[in-house]
């Protein structure tokens, strides 16, 4: 394309090619499906959907960090458009870079995953996931990052929620009841961890769907339309000088 461009510079009756394909390249690009990861980041203190602490009590600026790894949940949702298997991957505690590339310090939470449905039903946890999955790093001598299967999913929408270990919902405790109910309030932070978070959502098949209509391409056809005689003509003129 290089060398393209440069033999255009030097012949005139060249120059207006490479905008011309430029403009039919961009009217025929076709909007592209591709799987889908989704990264999640924060801090559990300052992210946390739910903090209650029990009856009457709700966690607050007064509380420390151990009692928010011991309670507090950091409640996301994401949406499957596509059926796809579903996997989840931490990178909190030994830190590295995500399967999404995005870089993450070591020494964070000790995490605790579990995915429900959009009803609030539970459907998998990392209590039957994997520790120290392929990729994850150790950190003070220990591999405690974790990776949860959710399963195949059906298009909707479903939501993953972040705890300390092993701050379990009641849910996949008592095996009764949804998100809704809350956590058993059973986590722990050691003290060489702090609260940082980042999982990856990974949905092999997930696809985005494509725009109803792609109306930009219809916009980059008509200005071909109406210039392409313009630079046809000029091509024209400037060969009938050459000449």
């Amino acid at each position: 394309m290089l060398q393209f461009l440069a033999h255009s510079a030097r012949h005139p009756r060249m120059r207006f090619a490479p905008m011309l394909l430029a403009l039919a390249t961009l009217a025929s690009a076709a909007p592209r499906m591709s799987a889908s990861t989704i990264f999640f980041s924060g801090n559990l203190r300052t992210d946390a959907t739910v903090t209650s602490c029990g009856a009457g009590c709700t966690l607050g600026n007064s509380d420390s960090d151990f009692d928010y790894a011991q309670f507090a949940a950091v409640v996301d949702s994401f949406t499957v458009t596509s059926t796809t298997m579903m996997t989840a991957v931490s990178y909190s505690y030994g830190g590295g870079t995500s399967r999404s590339g995005h870089a993450v310090a070591a020494g964070g939470l000790e995490p605790y995953l579990s995915l429900f449905d959009s009803g609030g039903n539970f459907l998998a946890s990392t209590y039957f996931g994997i520790t120290c999955p392929d990729g994850a790093n150790s950190y003070d001598g220990h591999c405690y990052d974790v990776a949860l299967l959710g399963g195949t999913l059906s298009p909707g929408t479903y939501y993953i929620a972040l705890t300390a270990y092993a701050n379990m919902s009641f849910a996949e405790n008592y095996g009764v009841g949804n998100l809704s109910d809350g956590f058993t309030g059973i986590g722990s932070l050691q003290p060489d961890e702090d609260l940082h978070y980042a999982f990856d959502v990974i949905l092999p098949s997930n696809t985005n769907p494509p725009p109803p209509v792609p109306e930009p391409n219809y916009v980059f056809l008509a200005g071909l339309a109406l210039v392409a005689p313009f630079f046809l003509k000029r091509m024209k003129l400037l060969a009938d000088t050459r000449a």
